[in-house]
């Protein structure tokens, strides 16, 4: 009696070992099935010439909401509302200042002076930023696409362009060129030269048409 109840304990106990390192051997291997793959592909690499003045950092609580409208037949038509909504956070860094590269620079030796023109206008030149989903609810007929996703990005980004716009980062950014042409004044005459501007009519883009 005594021996089988040994031999029972003793097969538990092999059974319960068993067991263990099926399992961890179960969870080491599905580990190490997970693999992540990224292709980087460089489509084209181009030369420019920006000229960045003021940064501007952003933080922002963005919601959409978008309805979808069902007809069902119960039997008579009856009209449903399916909404889906999304809360983000969009935080990021907007980099305004000027783009170069149509600036024209002429070199008069006799007279001693420099023209610069077709100067630009103080613009966006890049915006960089980060978002993160707060809550995302969706209904049965109305639920979120990748492409959603993709619109809910771009979305995120014209808010902090428009933000960048109406908080005044261009005038600095213009302030700060003007002060940087006055800079090149002070050194031209210094030596004996003279710096003509051609400048272009000073319009900042209206926030209100930024989409």
């Amino acid at each position: 009696m005594r021996r089988s109840l040994g031999i029972g304990l003793l097969a538990l106990v092999f059974f319960v070992i068993g067991g263990w390192v099926t399992y961890q051997l179960f969870n080491k291997s599905a580990a190490q099935r997970q693999t992540v793959e990224a292709t980087v592909l460089l489509e084209r690499v181009r030369e420019v010439c920006k000229l960045v003045t003021v940064e501007g950092e952003f933080s922002e609580i963005y919601h959409e909401t978008n309805l979808r409208e069902v007809t069902l037949y119960l039997p008579i038509p009856t009209y449903w509302e399916f909404p889906k909504k999304a809360l983000l956070e969009v935080t990021g860094r907007v980099l305004v200042g000027y783009n170069m590269e149509q600036v024209s620079i002429k070199i008069d030796s006799t007279n001693r002076q420099i023209t610069l023109s077709n100067l630009p206008q103080p613009t966006i030149l890049a915006i960089d930023h980060e978002i993160k989903y707060r809550d995302l609810q969706e209904s049965f007929f109305n639920s979120f696409s990748p492409e959603d996703y993709t619109q809910l990005n771009k979305n995120a980004k014209d808010v902090l362009r428009k933000k960048a716009y109406e908080s005044g980062l261009l005038q600095k950014a213009r302030e700060q060129g003007n002060g940087m042409l006055a800079a090149i004044d002070f050194m031209a005459q210094s030596i004996g030269w003279e710096v003509i501007h051609q400048l272009p009519e000073a319009k900042l883009p209206d926030p209100a048409l930024v989409n």
